[in-house]
């Protein structure tokens, strides 16, 4: 065997997962017909008292199935023959002659955790690597190896539906307390509490501490799927079927004898793994895996760093330096601030601690890493400075002049400037190889994109350092060449300016944002406008008219409401009326601005309006070698605006709706609306060539 290794020693048989030249553990098909032929060895072996299944990885028990297996699957019938074969291996752990006991001490994802959920029993370590999840319908699939039909039985319905719709990640305290595991202990421990209770699943002994038997009885569990699919409507769309077919394989199954449901599993498993939402969530993992990886280890890694800024993106970048760097240091303009500033830090953990992902002690350990100054004094140990000041040029500059004063001089400084020419605010640095700009995405603690822009003159190393620096506190960087907004920025504000064009035909709000929120987006462009701040959409967006000129155009409604100071949740009034951060209806000052003699539009026009503007602005981003990869746009404008990942992104949504049919639609609305809707060169080259984003390559290479 190449990928495991059986060991029988005392009456224990002993299963170590140890895949040929891989980090990780994978069940691909040469990896469970080996696991099968392993299985027919023992099972018939009368002087084996118990099994252990366990892997020689550091901090991996089992990754997962082999996406790169699936993604290659395009048959139904295939994939239905193949997840029989699986059914059978489990069928044939599960029904082993003696005790089986899954050793999970690291990553249990996906198929690995179906396979201990076949064992007997399955104990954990308390390891911070240890994490057991169903990741699948971030794939766009579902449980696909009986871990709907295991699931249920052995934590309840549930908790099995919270963890395999939520997809969320368990520790093992987390899946001790929800009987996903039988025992937790130190992996120090291992020795002997392993062997201890290998001993007592021998003698039978081990405390059957399932519970849950009423919500499994009619009609208590028609409650229970009733509930489960209405919070799904809260919060996923439609178009989006992975978790609804889940819940209803999960229903479907649950009151079927086994062996029926696990035909109904794997029948609509094998449908859902060849629709598109598959194909593009999978080629958005594979995209998120490189991007993880597109950097190279230094000897020097940055440790301390330095935050000019206390606005909700410096006070997110502060959260974050704080609870993965040794030290973060503050410059403030007041001491005074600084109680308020830790205080809105401080709740950012809170959700940490109320998650059980933190204890209040560790807090404070990280909070007391926060040192803060209110002159530009004990900066030397910093390894690298963010600010995240107001959007202006001026103001920047003397902060960077500042900051290159109090710093050694192989320090980084970074800015986070959402719009502002990189190479223009590095036009006075004196150490200009150390200067990038580092756009974080508001909230920081949630949104996993940052966009890394470097000038003409930002070394490869310095680039290399603040990769390694984000993608170490859980961070994506992408690169992006420099240009007014960035590539999200840019692609995502002609996007809020056409609903305002559309709003000023139309004069429907709420049914704009319906519209548009059934499309998939996370929110309404004007829910979008008001939460993010109009103040800060009508500055980025003069930003970009002053760089783009009549492609595009501030909408002139926007402007009114910004002159009005009714500036979204903030001041409590924008597009919408506040209470708290709670909409409660149409501001009735906007709605006074709207023309009264209002247009019936399409609603198919009004979506294809805000979303081809976009598809032409991401193309230009290709044409101008911002970006050199039609993914990386797709993973931006997924991970950096929420844009719904199982259309696959404006690339590849583009490549679906045809680029010809996409440029005769630009034309219709360019003769219409005129310049914004212009297409773009690189569409017009990929329509006479009769190519897409996946196979024009070769037209915006650079």
């Amino acid at each position: 065997m190449k990928n495991l290794n059986l060991e029988i020693k005392d009456g224990i048989a002993r299963i170590t997962f140890d895949l040929e030249n891989e980090k990780v553990n994978k069940l691909s098909t040469k990896v469970l017909s080996e696991f099968d032929e392993t299985l027919d060895v023992i099972k018939n072996n009368s002087s084996i008292k118990a099994l252990v299944v366990q892997s020689a990885k550091k901090n991996i028990f089992i990754a997962g199935a082999d996406i790169e297996e699936i993604e290659t699957l395009s048959k139904e019938e295939e994939i239905y023959e193949l997840l029989m074969k699986v059914h059978s291996i489990f069928n044939k752990l599960e029904n082993l002659p003696f005790p089986s006991i899954a050793y999970i001490n690291g990553a249990c994802m996906g198929g690995g955790l179906e396979l201990a959920l076949a064992c007997t029993y399955r104990v954990a370590t308390t390891s911070s690597k240890t994490k057991l999840a169903f990741p699948e319908i971030k794939l766009g699939i579902f449980p696909g190896f009986a871990g709907c039909l295991r699931a249920p039985k052995i934590v309840g319905l549930v908790n099995a539906l919270d963890i395999i719709l939520s997809a969320k990640n368990l520790d093992a305290k987390k899946a001790y307390r929800i009987k996903l595991v039988d025992e937790i202990f130190d992996d120090g421990q291992k020795e002997f509490k392993l062997e201890e209770f290998i001993q007592k699943a021998i003698k039978n002994e081990v405390k059957n501490r399932k519970k849950f038997a009423l919500l499994e009885t009619w009609p208590l569990r028609e409650i229970v799927f009733s509930k489960a699919y209405k919070n799904l409507e809260k919060k996923v769309n439609k178009d989006f079927k992975a978790p609804y077919v889940a819940l209803e394989v999960i229903k479907d199954t649950f009151a079927r004898s086994f062996n029926e449901g696990l035909k109904v599993e794997a029948r609509e498993f094998s449908k859902i793994a060849i629709t598109h939402e598959s194909k593009n969530m999978i080629k958005l993992f594979f995209t998120f895996q490189k991007l993880n990886k597109n950097y190279e280890k230094t000897a020097n890694p940055i440790n301390n760093a330095v935050i000019l800024g206390n606005g909700v993106m410096g006070k997110g970048i502060i959260w974050l330096f704080s609870k993965y760097l040794q030290s973060t240091r503050i410059k403030v303009r007041k001491i005074e601030q600084i109680h308020s500033i830790l205080k809105d830090v401080s709740k950012i953990y809170d959700f940490l601690v109320k998650t059980r992902r933190m204890t209040a002690n560790q807090v404070d350990f990280k909070l007391n890493k926060i040192t803060y100054t209110d002159k530009f004094e004990g900066l030397k140990n910093s390894d690298i400075a963010i600010e995240a000041i107001i959007e202006d040029e001026k103001a920047k500059k003397e902060a960077f002049k500042s900051l290159e004063n109090s710093m050694k001089d192989d320090a980084i400084i970074a800015t986070n400037t959402s719009s502002i020419s990189i190479e223009k605010l590095s036009s006075d640095i004196k150490n200009k190889e150390n200067f990038l700009g580092v756009h974080f995405f508001n909230p920081v603690n949630m949104m996993p994109l940052v966009e890394v822009i470097p000038t003409s003159n930002t070394s490869k190393e310095t680039i290399n350092k603040v990769f390694e620096l984000l993608i170490s506190c859980g961070k994506t960087p992408i690169l992006v060449g420099d240009c007014a907004g960035f590539i999200v920025n840019r692609i995502l504000l002609p996007y809020l300016n056409e609903a305002a064009f559309i709003l000023e035909e139309h004069g429907d709000i709420k049914h704009i944002d319906k519209l548009i929120k059934n499309f998939g987006m996370p929110m309404g462009p004007f829910t979008l406008a008001d939460t993010v701040g109009i103040d800060i959409g009508y500055k980025v967006a003069n930003i970009l008219n002053e760089s783009y000129g009549n492609r595009m155009p501030v909408a002139p409604l926007i402007e009114k409401i910004y002159n009005k100071k009714e500036l979204g949740v903030k001041t409590g009034s924008g597009f919408y009326t506040y209470q708290g951060k709670k909409a409660k209806d149409v501001n009735p000052n906007v709605t006074q601005l709207l023309d009264k003699k209002s247009k019936i539009l399409d609603d198919e026009d009004i979506i294809n309006r805000c979303i081809f503007i976009m598809i032409n602005e991401a193309s230009r981003c290709l044409e101008e070698g911002i970006v050199d990869d039609p993914n990386i746009i797709d993973f931006a404008m997924i991970t950096g605006t929420g844009f719904p990942p199982y259309k696959g992104g404006l690339c590849t949504l583009a490549n679906k709706i045809g680029i010809k049919n996409l440029v005769k639609s630009l034309e219709k609305y360019e003769k219409t609306y005129g310049e914004r809707f212009k297409p773009s060169s690189l569409l017009l080259k990929l329509q006479e060539q009769d190519k897409d984003f996946n196979t024009g390559e070769t037209l915006w290479k650079h």
